[in-house]
């Protein structure tokens, strides 16, 4: 083993290999006696396609199932039996319309095309009887409406368009009732939700009715079981847990766990709990450093975790024909689609990843926990420094990695990207800062009015716990992180001088702008985080890293998509400015074609090496690419 410079160890993780290997996935059915799931592949340009465990690839280039609904999307398609074939639905990015093709058939366009100056997108689909249910959202005249929708080859037919936002449209067994998730402005589906439930009568909706929910109580995830009792993830007790309700309107809480059984609403489709067919409940619980599967006999209100080698789940469960199916991954294995017996419980793997490089190369996370001067924890997911071949000169350099959303966490489990940095001696730290999910709800509400303030503090208390630890070179301390953690890598870079360099990816630099500017889904996110605008203009002001930036010192890296709607280029483009007017060392690298968050195999490739050329030139090491 040889003693080197922390940042100069060679590593066989490329950036080329970061992308190579990035294809990612999100949902996976059950389609008759097939299975069927979906991969974002950057070596294919970003592109979504859809993929059958018989049949390979079911739509070639350039199709493209990505919906561009609240501009996260999420599960864009949806697999059905019509007269006995398999058929595939999904929403085409290029034009965002539905198209509808059986295995091996050129897809046909499904739904509409708009009226002249009108964009419709959808998602969520789902198959009834010749139509697709699902929720649309139009763009028109400078407004944006959504609906519940059914949409065949004769147009759109609207079923509900009381909401602003709607999630998870579920159609009981006996086809008689429908179930879905709803909430307004100002609200984000993790602050307060409603679930609502219609009639079905003769493809109509009738005696639509709320039956869980309220601005403050999360419910999410509505699954029909037996008998038409409804099943669904609400935090009212302070953690996400499983609740019902019964036709007659009796509410009850099936498990009480001091632990998560649902996420936050980013992207729509996303699912951590199904129903069974035999009644019982199939979920994915626990804190986020070691997630199990659980199943729930709902006639006794108990569970039994399922024994498996994994511990964190992609949040989109499927079953049929006896057995249940998920994307899954963990500290040691990468993702892999695993099939659950629904009578043994016994896991197998259906397909894994395999690690593209030997797994000496990978760091192991785990999880670490500081305490606050005011006695509240903070938590962060730890990436020990790890080469097979090298062992450090001197105390590592520490990379911070923040979180987007901010209503999100980090979790451990093995990581290409992050193994990019710890192959060649640079130490990462995931921070859980107060307002990541994961650890409940008033734990989330911590952010509440303190966007610009907690996450900045909780950040530096994990970085002083992990240099006072021994672990870390206290004067080489790096940060990055992207959209909302791009806002806290400009915040801290702003407020404090401890950071040698930071990267911001498409960050949030002025609070104002954002609230103007930002896209429908988003546009009243900062009510809760900050205060209502205009009413709290100068709190806006203050909170902005762009205000403070004469404060700025550390060398930046800024890296912002051109077609960015949710963080306009304009906000990365301040900084490079401010950088410039003071002469502080910068780059700026702007991608064609780039949203909010890169998908494309070159842009991946360029962001990360130029990244990582950029720490070296600071801290004075010479990375090997």
């Amino acid at each position: 083993m040889t003693s080197m410079k922390p940042g100069s160890w060679p590593s066989p993780i490329s950036a080329s290999l970061l992308a190579v290997a990035g294809n990612r996935n999100k949902d996976v059915q059950v389609v008759g006696d097939d299975l069927w799931w979906d991969e974002m592949r950057p070596s294919e340009s970003g592109r979504t396609l859809v993929v059958s465990q018989k049949h390979g690839d079911l739509i070639a280039a350039p199709w493209n199932a990505s919906s561009g609904v609240h501009e996260y999307g999420g599960i864009s398609w949806h697999g059905f039996i019509k007269d006995g074939s398999a058929h595939l639905a999904f929403v085409n990015k290029a034009d965002q319309r539905i198209y509808v093709a059986a295995v091996g058939v050129e897809p046909v366009a499904f739904s509409p095309e708009p009226p002249a100056g009108e964009d419709h997108r959808y998602i969520e689909l789902n198959y009834v009887n010749g139509e697709i249910w699902c929720i649309r959202e139009k763009h028109a005249a400078g407004k944006v409406t959504r609906a519940i929708v059914a949409v065949s080859e004769k147009g759109v037919r609207v079923l509900d368009s009381a909401s602003q936002f709607y999630a998870h449209p579920r159609i009981s067994r006996d086809g008689t009732l429908l179930a879905w998730a709803c909430w307004e402005h100002p609200q984000m589906p993790w602050d307060g939700t409603e679930i609502k439930v219609a009639q079905i009568v003769h493809g109509e909706l009738k005696s639509v009715k709320i039956v869980a929910g309220n601005l403050e109580e999360s419910c999410l995830n509505p699954e029909w079981g037996l008998n038409n009792d409804l099943f669904y993830i609400s935090d009212q007790s302070g953690w996400w847990n499983l609740w019902s309700v019964t036709q007659d309107g009796t509410t009850r809480q099936v498990i009480n766990d001091k632990s998560e059984w649902g996420i936050p609403l980013w992207q729509l489709g996303m699912k951590t709990m199904v129903a069974l067919d035999d009644g019982r409940i199939l979920a994915t619980h626990g804190p986020v450093d070691n997630q199990k599967l659980i199943v729930v006999d709902t006639t006794a209100d108990k569970g039994v975790d399922i024994d498996c080698d994994f511990s964190d789940f992609v949040p989109s469960i499927s079953q049929g024909n006896g057995k249940a199916y998920a994307f899954a991954s963990s500290s040691t294995l990468m993702d892999t689609l695993i099939e659950i017996d629904l009578k043994t419980l016994q896991v197998k793997q259906i397909f894994s990843k395999p690690l593209p490089v030997d797994a000496a190369y990978f760091s192991k996370p785990y999880q670490i926990e500081a305490k606050r001067a005011d006695g509240r924890s903070v938590f962060g997911i730890f990436y020990p420094a790890k080469n097979p071949q090298c062992e450090a000169s001197e105390k590592p350099p520490l990379l911070v990695m923040v979180h987007g959303g901010p209503t999100a966490h980090a979790s451990a489990s093995i990581s290409l990207e992050h193994s990019y940095f710890t192959s060649r001696g640079i130490a990462v730290v995931e921070v859980n800062y107060g307002g990541s999910t994961g650890y409940g709800r008033e734990y989330r509400n911590v952010l509440r009015q303190a966007w610009g303030i907690v996450d900045r503090e909780d950040v530096i208390e994990i970085v002083d716990h992990l240099i006072k630890a021994g672990e870390v070179d206290g004067k080489k301390i790096l940060i990055r992180g992207g959209s909302a953690g791009g806002f806290t890598v400009l915040n801290v870079l702003v407020n404090s001088d401890r950071f040698a360099a930071g990267a911001s990816y498409y960050g949030v630099a002025d609070c104002t702008a954002l609230a103007l500017e930002t896209h429908d889904f988003e546009s009243r996110y900062l009510d809760s985080m900050i205060g209502a605008y205009p009413a709290e203009a100068d709190l806006y002001k203050d909170r902005s890293p762009l205000t403070h930036s004469k404060n700025l010192t550390s060398p930046l890296i800024i890296f912002q998509g051109l077609d960015d709607k949710v963080v306009p280029p304009a906000q990365s483009e301040a900084f490079r400015d401010v950088c410039v007017e003071k002469g502080i060392k910068h780059e700026y690298h702007a991608f064609e074609g780039e949203g909010h968050g890169f998908r494309k195999a070159s842009s991946i490739i360029t962001a990360h090496e130029s990244e990582l050329k950029f720490f070296g030139e600071v801290l004075g090491f010479t990375p090997q690419m």
